[in-house]
Formats: structure tokens, C-alpha cells, sequence
């Protein structure tokens, strides 16, 4: 729990972290590749005290409190999303990107963290490793993080991340701890590839038409939910894009026909089930029309799980420090359908997920006229700092 003491200065730093957050806000870069992101807050760790370390292409990972001890990790990822911001805000992106899910907000709430954890590093028992994560929304940051040994050295016994939400209905700062088990689903993003043989439109025959094959593909794997795996499973498979043909050849049956989409499911083995069926699927629906297709997963995530012992730990001890009227259940049933790659760390090692309202409006994450309210930065701080502080005495 944290003191009064600690509060008080968490609240001193509100004017620097509703800075700090804007203009992070204003230069989003998107991916592994954040350059200026990775720069700027190297500078802040150093200005307060710490020795920055790299974790893969461009994570960044700091230390704080005894060598002695457990170690807790405290992840918040900094990328943000490929879409035209359309707020009004003062500070707006104009670079064609948006932080539309409030990424830098949680890279903000990091370095409050970061900064509350050095001023009181002689109160921590044992030490906080800080992860400041990139490629999240394209499913990879964790994954290269771990394969650059973020949870080792020290070795990382137990974590936590935050989520920004809004949720009409429910007060900004309000904070939800979620619920022990499966949490969030997997995720693959894949690709059909489909190569039929291009024709003239007015000689369908000559031709082995991509478009046709694909939309069979398509109506098929519509299928496998409800014929193909029990209904008491739940997975979503979605194709977001459909490409082929040329604007302006309408008379011409094209070479290739692309789908995209993602995979979300809550099991591993009904993620393994419906990925093998997809390529048989696409496969053998394009060899009866002549053609040929090839599915390729690209990118992708497992499942976010909360761990019961350190999901209940981090629900009791935010309600000490922020009052019971503060903590509040999800008002949606869970799993969520929604992905996090730190589902990746969540197998590894026990890990909770705290969801934090910072929108009272009925627009949600990813859409580009989305705003957080800037009040919950110090909140998002106290939340990472009180856990960490309070897991480690604990243990």
C-alpha cells in the first residue's frame, strides 16, 4: 500500500507526466522502429537516475531497488497505430499515425512509475524491473523482449500491465482488476494467397478466375464455427481485407486474389484445430476450381492470462490504497475476444492485467477521433507503483 507520503509526490508530478504524454501523443511511430520514442524516453530514465539498457530492437528496460530479493516487472508499451488522428486536440499527430490506443498513455504512467520507484528505491524490498515494450499492436514486441532475456537477469518472478480503457457508464479513474484465468484471446493475423489465370472478362472460360476461388474460400471458412468446432467454444475469424483486380479493369479477370484477416481464439489446441483446417480448407477448394491458394499466418500472440494468486494480491492491495469505491468489476463478459501480446509473458510467469477508465464516451480503442482524459496519468502511475511496491514487501 502506498504511504501518504508516496501519493503526495505521485501527485507533484502531474503537470510533468500530462507533458510528457503529449508529447508523446504528437510523434506516434508505429511498430518495432520508434527512434525518436526510444530516444526521449531513454533521456527521461537517465534524468532520473537510471542506466538504461536496450531489450531487442527497441524495448528499453531499467532497474530499481535491491539486488537482493523477488523481482517484479512493470510493462507499458509505447506504439501506436497507422491511422489519421481525428481529434481536435491541441496537440494532435499530424504524421498519419495516432496513439488511438492509448499507448502513450501507458509509456507515461511508466515513467511516473520509474520516477515515484527512485525516490523511494531504499523502500523497495527486492527489485522492479521496467519494460518499456514496442510492437505491440503488431503482435511482436513481447516475443522479441523475452528472446532478449527481459525475464532474466534478474530472473522476473511475477508482472503486471495496465490497460486504458474507455467504458461508458463508469467514472474516469476508475480502476477494474480482472478476473483470474484466460483473459484476452490469441491472436494470428494471416494472409490466402490465391493464383488463378488471368482473361479477358467476356471469356470467363480461357480464364481461372482468383475472385471466384476466394469468395468460395471465404463462405467456407464461415463454416468452421458452425460446423466444424463445438458451440461451446468461442473463436472469431475475420477477413478485414479483400484484394483483387485493378481500379479501372473491370474487363479483366485478374492473375492473383488476396484475403486478409485475423484469428482469435481461447484454447491453444482449438487455435491449432482451425489453423490446419483453414490451409486444408483453402487449399483444396482452390485445387476443385483449378487454382492455387496458400494461407500464411504472419504475426500472432497467445492467450493473456491472469494468474489467480497475483490477481487477487493486486485487487486487495488497490483497494487499500485507493478505496473500495474505486475498484470496480468489467462490465463485459470475459475472455475478451481482444488481444494483448502480454500473453507472451503472461505463460511464463504469474501476471495480472488492470484495466483503468480514462474515457466516459462511447468510442473505442483504435477509432481515430478517440481522447483520454489526461487525469488518469498519475493514477496509471500510483497503480504500477503500488503494486510493485506492495507484491515485492509481500514476498
Amino acid at each position: 500500500m502506498l504511504s501518504e507520503k508516496q501519493k503526495h509526490y505521485a501527485h507533484s508530478l502531474e503537470e510533468e507526466l500530462i507533458q510528457i504524454r503529449r508529447h508523446l501523443h504528437q510523434n506516434p511511430e508505429i511498430g518495432m522502429d520508434l527512434p525518436k520514442t526510444v530516444a526521449f524516453v531513454k533521456n527521461k530514465l537517465k534524468e532520473y537516475g537510471y542506466e538504461p539498457k536496450a531489450c531487442g530492437e527497441s524495448g528499453i528496460t531499467v532497474l530499481a531497488g535491491k539486488k537482493s530479493g523477488k523481482t517484479f516487472l512493470l510493462r507499458g508499451d509505447m506504439d501506436a497505430l497507422p491511422i489519421k488522428e481525428l481529434t481536435n486536440l491541441s496537440f494532435k499527430s499530424e504524421n498519419g499515425y495516432m496513439h488511438a490506443c492509448g499507448h502513450d498513455m501507458h509509456t507515461t504512467m511508466l515513467l511516473g512509475a520509474a520516477k515515484i520507484l527512485k525516490e523511494f528505491e531504499d523502500e523497495l524490498e527486492g527489485q522492479v524491473k521496467l519494460l518499456f515494450q514496442p510492437g505491440e499492436e503488431i503482435l511482436s514486441g513481447s516475443k522479441v523482449c523475452i528472446e532478449n532475456h527481459v525475464l532474466e537477469n534478474p530472473k522476473v518472478d511475477a508482472g503486471m500491465m495496465i490497460h486504458v480503457f474507455p467504458f461508458k457508464g463508469f467514472k474516469v479513474g476508475q480502476i477494474m482488476p480482472t478476473p483470474a484465468g484466460t483473459f484476452m484471446a490469441s491472436a494470428d493475423w494471416f494472409e490466402i494467397k490465391v493464383k488463378g489465370r488471368g482473361g479477358h472478362g467476356s471469356q470467363p472460360e480461357t480464364s481461372i478466375d482468383p475472385i471466384n476461388v476466394a469468395v468460395h474460400i471465404y463462405t467456407a471458412l464461415q463454416e468452421l464455427s458452425a460446423r466444424e468446432i463445438g458451440s461451446e467454444e468461442r473463436f472469431v475469424l475475420t477477413i478485414g481485407e479483400f484484394i483483387g483486380g485493378t481500379p479501372g479493369a473491370s474487363n479483366i479477370i485478374p492473375e492473383t486474389t488476396v484475403m486478409k484477416g485475423t484469428l482469435r481464439t481461447l484454447k491453444e489446441e482449438v487455435r491449432g484445430q482451425i489453423k490446419e483446417r483453414m490451409v486444408v480448407i483453402a487449399e483444396n477448394i482452390a485445387k476443385a476450381f483449378r487454382a492455387e491458394a496458400e494461407v500464411i499466418f504472419t504475426n500472432g500472440c497467445t492467450t493473456n492470462i491472469n494468474d489467480p494468486k497475483v490477481t487477487d494480491f493486486a485487487k486487495h492491495s488497490l483497494t487499500e490504497t485507493f478505496g473500495a469505491d474505486r475498484i470496480v468489476d468489467i462490465p463485459v463478459s470475459t475472455p475478451l475476444m481482444g488481444s494483448e501480446d502480454f500473453g507472451e509473458i503472461s505463460q511464463l510467469i504469474p501476471t495480472t492485467t488492470v484495466l483503468l477508465v480514462a474515457s466516459e464516451e462511447l468510442i473505442n480503442l483504435h477509432n481515430p477521433a478517440i481522447v483520454f482524459d489526461e487525469s488518469v496519468l498519475v493514477e496509471g502511475a500510483k497503480i504500477y507503483s503500488d503494486t510493485a511496491l506492495s507484491w515485492l514487501k509481500k514476498s
